[in-house]
């Protein structure tokens, strides 16, 4: 059976706020926004409802699609980009945002950046601008316009086209998903000793007593699993180089995914997913 891989991404663990916009008649009702984030982060922009409109839905398909299926950025998309910056709709500065994980152009990330802080209404206080685009969009939840996800699955399925299984409709919210810099494992189950660009997870990997494994410390952190009886642990300096695991213990098959941001691991059941999983 094939086993889960590492996730290509990652989700942010930051909190969503409650946000008020001193918005016009099209836009959402007044929220209150709390002290503390208005503090740090300023009063967010008023924000639209309802669906882009069909010029400003061709521009974002101009600058987020057509732009990486014809590897080509050229008046076209310079032009659209400017349509989107001057649209004043902050819900655009979420593919913005997810647009410029990719960029490897400086010309185009600053592009990017320029119209992300045009539609927040932000100046951006350090070198690090995709971070304070992201800061303020998930401190002031600002909504996802309709089509977000469209739009976001072409930017990632371009880099890994097996991403089109990933990105569907679902309960997750995707606007809290980016990517994190690392390709899928792409190779079979069981053959992790095999070269691949990529963080190689550790499949049914070999397992030693605790008396044997003297290359620990007594004060070294390891995660530890129980399953019908069986125990076993996965010391973390081992997760942090893999940071997945597939394994089978107990009777069950496992895959146990580490995250080097956070320090925390997780197990899942996996012996009953779908095959091909």
């Amino acid at each position: 059976m094939r086993r889960l891989r590492r996730l290509p991404f990652s989700v942010f663990a930051a909190g969503l706020f409650v946000m008020a916009f001193s918005a016009p008649a099209e836009a959402e009702a007044e929220r209150a926004v709390p002290p503390y984030v208005v503090e740090r982060f300023g009063t967010p922009p008023p924000v639209p409802e309802g669906p882009l409109s069909d010029s400003l839905a061709r521009s974002v398909r101009v600058v987020f699609e057509d732009s990486l299926e014809q590897s080509a950025w050229g008046r076209d998309q310079s032009i659209a980009l400017s349509e989107i910056a001057a649209s004043g709709d902050p819900r655009l500065a979420w593919i913005i945002s997810d647009m410029m994980r990719f960029t490897w152009r400086r010309e185009f990330d600053d592009a990017l950046a320029e119209a992300a802080a045009t539609l927040l209404q932000i100046e951006f206080k350090s070198h690090l601008r995709w971070g304070e685009v992201t800061d303020h969009l998930i401190a002031w939840d600002i909504p996802a316009y309709p089509g977000y996800l469209q739009s976001k699955r072409a930017i990632f399925t371009n880099f890994v086209p097996g991403w089109d299984r990933i990105f569907v409709e679902g309960a997750i919210d995707w606007r809290l998903v980016s990517w994190g810099g690392v390709p899928i494992d792409p190779r079979p189950y069981d053959t992790t000793q095999d070269h691949c660009n990529c963080i190689p997870a550790a499949d049914n990997p070999e397992v030693s007593t605790a008396e044997a494994a003297r290359w620990l410390k007594d004060s070294d952190i390891v995660f530890g699993i129980e399953i019908n009886g069986e125990a076993r642990a996965y010391p973390r300096r081992i997760m942090e180089v893999r940071e997945m695991v597939n394994d089978t213990l107990g009777g069950r098959d496992l895959a146990i995914p580490y995250c080097t941001l956070c320090g925390a691991a997780q197990a899942y059941f996996t012996d009953g997913l779908p095959t091909g999983v």
